[in-house]
């Protein structure tokens, strides 16, 4: 779900690329042995979907909530997927009620093959074959039609926090909040309920719900650090859209750490016990309403990536997070977008006794500021973590009209120290990386869109946690199929404003991504 005042938006995705480092600060370049290369696939059977709640299962990428295509005869059958209205009322005409993705889908890459069920048929088939949990999903169903929640995988189970939509989905014209709930959900069996192989359903781990006052949110970003009895969460950006936040608006102004445990409650049904943990934040009480006005970390809609730090040379990395740009800022100008970085290094405090750094020196030029599929590479050797930015909003400069920028096709190679904690990025072409034009011209692609692994990289594992980051030195010397982008918003236009002909739709491509040794 993006802002009110809103009125850009990119995406992305293209074709080969090469970097050359071009340092905004002292960290000394670090030579990067391949080119990133962006191909279009034949693939073409995955649902249209922009926003939305995933997860993968070997080939099985799990897919629901989010927003589709779905036409409404009412507005004369014009795709309603896209980039929402900036300018229409929220809780009707800009996310229409007709656009809510209503299906939950699994879609097989390997085979190009999709199957669903829907939200009410998920109802039906729990009454039927698991009645223990109807009343705790009926109660929570949200989780499975919203808008932009925040999500996040680690090994079976993914996570999910918030999103946006409906305060009652029964009544999709009904007044919109951000929702509070947070969600466990067993992977590998809701993949097999939707196939429906109900004997291979894990009846004790399929779903767990809580809720939390301080994670409720839509627009940021889910991360972790640790795994299995050791995993915590961190909800980081954001914000609270809606009926149901100060003002119509407030902003998350921290980092929120939490964790979950399930527990037997009433009647046997599986609930999450909700925990908070540290809170990492540059104000004192980031819930205050005067913090969206004085916190630099008042962001949402930007990319959030895993990273690794140090404390000092010589001691052992440890996991952390990166937030380099998102919109928006506070000030005159609602549009301008944020271009350094803020890096969460959760396991030690800094020269400042702060558990997060702010790089005020990193400069993303207005470039790949939105939300856009991303992967990171570990060079251990060189202490060196590769980010890699694709499409999303943000291509360099201001609309005439006011906007905060366009949609773009370009991509961004960002390099952080990971003892220096500092980083310098290289702006991978100005060309169109997916439709392999010279010039960065629509269709634009990779708004909200999302990055899949492919089986061919192995992850970075860190004592004996398995990370988010692709571990180069499993590289070998050859080419290396690092996964797939999929979905988001496609934009005919570079400032579409709206969604429907000639402005944007939820896309269904899919597109392979190369990193090429030189």
């Amino acid at each position: 779900m993006k802002n009110s005042t809103l009125k850009m938006m990119t995406l992305f995705l293209g074709v080969s690329l090469f970097f050359s480092c071009k340092p905004t600060n002292d960290t000394p370049k670090v030579e990067f042995g391949y080119t990133l290369e962006i191909s279009s696939t034949e693939l073409s059977n995955a649902p249209a979907l922009q926003s939305f709640a995933h997860a993968v299962d070997g080939t099985n990428w799990l897919l629901f909530a989010g927003r589709t295509n779905t036409k409404d005869p009412k507005k004369g059958e014009k795709d309603d997927g896209g980039l929402h209205n900036m300018n229409a009322n929220y809780s009707s005409t800009s996310f229409p009620p007709p656009s809510f993705n209503k299906n939950i889908f699994v879609y097989n890459v390997a085979t190009d093959a999709t199957q669903s069920i829907s939200v009410e048929d998920l109802l039906g088939i729990i009454e039927k074959e698991f009645p223990m949990y109807l009343g705790v999903l009926a109660e929570n169903i949200s989780v499975f039609q919203n808008t932009n929640s925040q999500v996040k995988q680690s090994g079976e189970f993914m996570y999910l926090v918030g999103g946006y939509g409906p305060k009652d989905i029964l009544d999709p014209t009904s007044a919109y909040v951000t929702y509070n709930q947070v969600a466990k959900i067993h992977v590998p069996s809701l993949v097999n309920l939707v196939k429906g192989d109900y004997a291979a359903v894990d009846k004790d781990k399929l779903f767990a719900f809580g809720k939390h006052e301080n994670l409720i949110a839509t627009g940021g970003e889910l991360q972790t650090t640790g795994s299995g009895d050791n995993l915590a969460l961190y909800l980081v950006g954001g914000h609270c859209f809606g009926n149901n936040c100060y003002n119509g608006q407030k902003y998350q102004d921290a980092a929120y750490k939490f964790t979950v445990a399930s527990t037997k409650g009433k009647d046997s049904l599986t609930a999450l016990t909700v925990s908070l943990g540290e809170v990492l934040s540059d104000v004192s009480d980031p819930k205050s309403p005067a913090a969206d006005n004085d916190s630099q970390m008042r962001r949402r809609d930007g990319p959030i990536l895993p990273q690794l730090f140090k404390n000092a040379p010589g001691t052992d990395a440890q996991q952390g997070f990166a937030f380099f740009a998102g919109v928006f800022k506070p000030g005159d100008d609602p549009l301008e977008a944020w271009n350094d970085a803020l890096y969460f290094h959760p396991g030690f405090v800094n020269s400042e006794s702060k558990l997060y750094t702010i790089d005020s020196a990193y400069d993303q030029k207005n470039y790949n500021v939105y939300s856009c599929p991303n992967f990171v590479v570990y060079d251990e050797k060189n202490e060196t973590v590769h980010s890699f930015l694709m499409g999303g909003i943000g291509d360099g400069k201001s609309d005439p009209a006011g906007n905060l920028s366009g949609f773009t096709n370009t991509a961004m190679h960002i390099e952080t120290s990971v003892v220096n904690i500092k980083s310098t990025n290289t702006l991978i072409s100005p060309e169109n990386l997916f439709n392999k034009s010279k010039e960065n011209a629509p269709n634009f692609y990779g708004a909200e869109a999302i990055f899949f692994n492919s089986s061919e990289v192995t992850p970075y594992v860190l004592g004996k946690t398995e990370t988010e980051l692709l571990d180069m030195s499993k590289f070998g010397d050859s080419d290396v199929f690092v996964g797939y982008i999929f979905g988001g918003i496609e934009a005919f236009v570079s400032n579409p404003a709206s969604y429907g002909p000639r402005k944007s739709k939820a896309s269904n491509k899919i597109w392979k991504v190369t990193l090429k040794k030189k």
